[in-house]
């Protein structure tokens, strides 16, 4: 089991990620799971220090040349977590990026498409994604929906994003033990501006489509009318929210079962109450690991950066990119919520 980093007194003075990079030197000289022993405790901790390596170093650089540096350091954690899972030795080298950015010389940077390059299961992404649990990326994906299904990045999406992460918390109190209520908030404000109860129920409807964790909800009824719609409420930055229930069998325990199979994964500044669920895109309705999405993104801008200079140079500029700021705030989110995906991922294959 992978001992999680707890922050000592010199880390209230610098940065938090300091404890996580601590924490996975700390299993280098006992790496856990496969990686215990012979070459893969080799290939685990140089892949560490290599990683460990990159992310100071891009945390000294900007944005023109930072994607590069991120990307290869994510990469070669990569590699770590390959060693310690539980697959073939053949499986644990990784080889090939097994992902292409397309559409590059878009001017709308979230018009720029990264799919999988069908080597299933034998290049780099997809196996980590097999290892991890995740899907992989479909045949074609736009980069503002990758982007958009990153927690840590939810408040600064690229201007060209449909469908932006929704938070999904359960309720505290609930009226039958069973059923699961939660609140989802964060869909935009003006599926309210409906003529009827009736019309506006159906465009949250049509909205909560795309969010395929949510089948086999109803609304919450509004007092003691059984067909009221969805109960939904004015939030902050023009979003609303809605109330939704699931029918279970078993009482809280079923209930638990049913909230982590609607959002699997919560970030590090959500508790256990509250998730994050992220559109589908690509035409597949399976969830993307974080630590892929990840992945994903900085893969993409890694290649803008090395092959399109000039228009990566022009996307970070923010006199003229609507999307500059929202790549900084990526850039340096990623300094800290990566490192800690690579942490949890090692802890996951080992478990």
């Amino acid at each position: 089991m992978v001992r999680r980093p707890y922050p000592t007194y010199r880390d209230q003075t610098y940065p938090a990620t300091a404890a996580v990079w601590r924490a996975l030197r700390e299993l280098r000289p006992e790496p856990p799971g496969y990686a215990s022993k012979g070459p893969r405790q080799k290939l685990f901790s140089a892949a560490l220090e290599q990683s460990e390596q990159l992310f100071t170093a891009a945390a000294s650089v900007g944005p023109a040349s930072r994607p590069l540096v991120l990307f290869y350091g994510l990469s070669q954690a990569g590699r770590a977590i390959a060693a310690c899972a539980p697959a073939p030795a053949d499986k644990c080298r990784l080889n090939g990026h097994g992902i292409a950015a397309a559409q590059m010389d878009q001017p709308d940077l979230g018009s720029v498409t990264v799919k999988d390059k069908g080597a299933a299961g034998t290049q780099s992404f997809t196996q980590v994604a097999a290892m991890l649990g995740s899907r992989s990326l479909p045949d074609e994906a736009r980069l503002a929906d990758v982007w958009a299904s990153i927690l840590e990045v939810s408040l600064w999406p690229l201007q060209s994003t449909t469908r932006p992460q929704l938070s999904v918390s359960r309720e505290t109190h609930q009226v039958d033990a069973n059923t699961l209520q939660v609140i989802v908030s964060g869909l935009p404000g003006n599926l309210q501006d409906q003529a009827s109860p009736q019309d506006r129920e159906q465009a949250v409807r049509a909205w909560l489509a795309d969010y395929p964790s949510l089948t086999g909800y109803r609304f919450r009824s509004i007092g003691a009318i059984p067909d009221s719609g969805p109960d939904s409420w004015d939030s902050m930055q023009g979003t609303i929210g809605c109330r939704l229930v699931w029918d279970v069998a078993g009482g809280e325990e079923a209930a638990k079962r049913r909230f982590e199979d609607i959002a699997p994964w919560k970030g590090r500044s959500l508790s256990d109450s509250t998730r994050v669920i992220h559109a589908r895109f690509g035409g597949d309705d399976r969830v993307l690991h974080p630590l892929m999405a990840w992945w994903a993104v900085l893969y993409t801008l890694s290649m803008l950066a090395r092959y399109q200079p000039g228009q990566w140079t022009a996307q970070i500029d923010v006199n003229r990119s609507k999307d500059a700021v929202a790549i900084e705030y990526l850039l340096d989110s990623a300094l800290a919520a990566v490192p800690e995906l690579i942490l949890a991922a090692i802890d996951e294959v080992t478990a």
